[in-house]
């Protein structure tokens, strides 16, 4: 589609945000790499645009995930998960920021790939 440069980047940060937080819903967390995939190859803006929203799109998913849970459990559940894994809890949550942020991201670029090598065949 053809959007100038700041719509493009927004439209395709809704699409990742939407998609990816209804993929992160059905509990299989590496499906959120298709939302990065989708949104870059609905929304042709170059490598840029396709890693700026992918990445900012993961960080907001994770965010609204956490929105989503009870807010008492989650510092408790953090501190139980980190001492078992031998982390603590704030690295733990900043993994989960940037393992999400670059799933995304990563999906971003195979999208923005893919949609490039087609477009000049």
């Amino acid at each position: 589609m053809k959007f100038s440069g700041i719509l493009g980047f927004v439209v395709s940060l809704l699409i990742v945000v939407i998609l990816g937080t209804a993929l992160l819903f059905t509990n299989v967390w590496y499906l959120v790499l298709f939302s990065g995939v989708v949104a870059s190859l609905i929304i042709r803006k170059g490598y840029l645009i396709s890693t700026l929203s992918g990445f900012l799109g993961g960080v907001i998913v994770i965010l609204l995930i956490f929105l989503t849970l009870p807010t008492g459990h989650i510092g408790a559940l953090m501190v139980e998960v980190g001492s078992i894994a031998g982390i603590p809890s704030d690295l733990l949550i900043a993994l989960i920021f940037l393992i999400n942020g670059g799933l995304c991201l990563s999906g971003a670029l195979l999208g923005t790939f893919v949609a490039n090598a087609f477009h000049k065949s």
